[in-house]
């Protein structure tokens, strides 16, 4: 339910907005581990196939529940205190 754009960012699309977010916010959160790991200049250890693979499985929209619908209602309060015009 995401994508990386070659020079345009990330792309989500979901039920909700509150999932279609925290897609994007779980997506930027593992580039940026990426990034982070690669500059290092080491050899990347990576874990054992049955763990990812594991791992994907249970991130499969047909094996987890909804994603990030308790946290959405947090997130609007933030904003709520940063700027709330973005209700008009």
């Amino acid at each position: 339910r995401a994508m990386i754009l070659r020079n345009h960012g990330l792309l989500a699309a979901g039920p909700s907005v509150a999932e279609a977010f925290n897609t994007l916010y779980w997506l930027e959160m593992a580039c940026k581990a990426q990034i982070d790991a690669l500059a290092g200049g080491r050899q990347l250890c990576l874990p054992a196939e049955p763990v990812r693979l594991k791992t994907a499985h249970m991130y499969q929209p047909q094996t987890r529940g909804p994603f990030g619908l308790r946290e959405w209602p947090a997130m609007l309060r933030q904003l709520d205190r940063l700027d709330p015009s973005y209700r008009e």
